[in-house]
């Protein structure tokens, strides 16, 4: 019996000396896993040889290296300061956009390479399938001169996980560099589609392939299936290219696509142009994206019956709205299927802002007319006005103001001339009149339709 009972408590003891073993690796490694991401040294104290850990230190010391560098000003050898992208855990260093000439900088060995490719490889001992220590490997590889040991690292990378970007990025880079550009598009639409907010880096890239017949082939293939980058892609590309007419044959050749060009996706461009004082083009452009029944009654003034509904674009009507005055296009009560310009003021002061819309006058004089009803009341009224718009916005022409009571509708008109040099497009604007903070104490609405631009007879062309 006490031989029994002595074997019962042996067993006992070493069941609960096991449980407590267990439940210590269970914890610590649970513990450690917790750890890593942000206090890697800890984390390797519970567990030497945990893998994420061993990659924070790695990431962390290629991290302080780039800070430094920044926060003195020393340039690394390369020549460029290193760059700590998106996350203190990433390091970006020389993964930047391919120059005009397709060669990128190598990027810097850092003085503590041993030790990062140390963390790097005891990782991939324990996670031989983890991309980020390969993706580091490859990127010292890189930097020692290895470029074929780089991209073997940068392939497998890769290979295992289509969210290591700067795996993908490096392979991006390094298809442009050997004039693959199939490749180059394909890994873009990787990165852009795991990571959009990679695209002021990605499309500069695509910019560049994009100025070869073969490289613009593609990539109108790629954007004719309408990715979901397409229009962030866009709004970014003109800035990405050196011929500004790039974008319009990209925009053009998706005409006949199933999912032809947007009007933000054209407005991107057009707006790229206008800041850019490039009217012609931008005027050319918006032109060859009007529906054919609105291209045929385009006029010198776009959508002045208000039949439409403004795109925003810039020779479309642009209204910005402001604070204690509503603007917004209306029925008109007494003209079936009539739209007009609704300005309603409320109560007390307001923050009138604008309605505007640039035009493409030559040389010459012209007539503006348009009708007005409605009733507005305070110290000063509405004007329209005509200005150029790529010099200082000089006023060259304006009506009279326009306040009181307008019953029924009224004409407004003025003429005004387009001088020979320096007003190469124009804008025309509703504004109110306010000199003051005292003259913005407006009430009432006014109602506008039926504008029109036209040339004086026997003005010069």
């Amino acid at each position: 019996m006490r031989a029994t009972l002595s074997s019962w408590r042996w067993q006992t003891a070493f069941l609960f000396t096991f449980a407590i073993i267990v439940a210590w690796q269970v914890l610590s490694h649970s513990f450690a896993a917790y750890l890593a991401p942000t206090a890697p040294r800890a984390a390797l104290w519970l567990e030497p040889q945990q893998p994420v850990a061993l990659l924070t230190l790695a990431d962390q010391a290629l991290n302080r290296v780039a800070t430094k560098a920044m926060s003195t000003g020393t340039e690394p050898p390369s020549g460029r300061a290193a760059d700590i992208y998106q996350n203190l855990n990433q390091y970006f260093s020389a993964f930047e956009a391919v120059g005009q000439n397709g060669s990128v900088t190598r990027p810097f060995l850092p003085d503590n390479a041993d030790a990062i490719r140390g963390w790097a490889e005891a990782a991939l001992l324990h996670a031989p399938l983890d991309a980020h220590a390969l993706q580091l490997l490859g990127h010292l590889a890189e930097a020692r001169g290895d470029d074929a040991g780089a991209a073997k690292f940068m392939r497998a990378a890769a290979r295992l996980s289509l969210r290591e970007y700067l795996a993908i990025f490096w392979l991006m880079r390094r298809s442009v560099e050997e004039k693959d550009y199939k490749s180059a598009i394909d890994y873009a639409d990787v990165l852009l589609r795991t990571n959009p907010e990679l695209a002021p880096e990605v499309v500069p890239v695509l910019g560049y392939v994009a100025q070869y017949p073969a490289g613009v082939d593609l990539l109108e293939n790629v954007l004719a299936s309408n990715p979901p980058w397409r229009a962030q892609f866009f709004a970014l590309f003109p800035r990405s290219v050196t011929d500004a007419r790039t974008p319009l044959a990209l925009l053009a050749a998706l005409r006949k696509a199933a999912r032809p060009p947007t009007v933000d996706e054209v407005g991107s461009y057009v707006d790229f142009l206008v800041g850019r004082k490039l009217f012609g083009l931008a005027y050319y452009t918006w032109l060859q994206f009007l529906p054919p029944e609105e291209l045929r009654n385009a006029g010198l003034l776009y959508n002045g019956g208000f039949e439409s509904t403004p795109s925003g674009l810039p020779f479309d009507w642009q209204i910005e709205q402001g604070s204690g005055v509503t603007v917004d296009i209306v029925s008109r009560s007494d003209k079936d299927g009539g739209h007009a310009l609704l300005v309603d003021f409320q109560y007390g002061r307001v923050d009138y802002h604008s309605v505007t819309e640039l035009i493409m006058l030559s040389p010459g004089s012209y007539q503006f007319s348009g009708d007005y009803r409605g009733t507005l009341e305070g110290p000063r009224g509405l004007k329209w006005r005509i200005v150029c718009a790529d010099v200082n916005s000089t006023l060259i022409g304006e009506s009279a103001m326009i306040m009181g009571m307008a019953p029924t509708w009224r004409k407004v008109g003025f003429t005004f001339t387009i001088p020979a040099t320096g007003c190469r497009a124009q804008s025309i604007r509703l504004d109110l009149d306010a000199r003051m903070a005292s003259e913005e104490l407006v009430s009432g609405s006014m109602l506008f339709d039926d504008l029109k631009i036209s040339r004086v007879a026997n003005s010069p062309s």
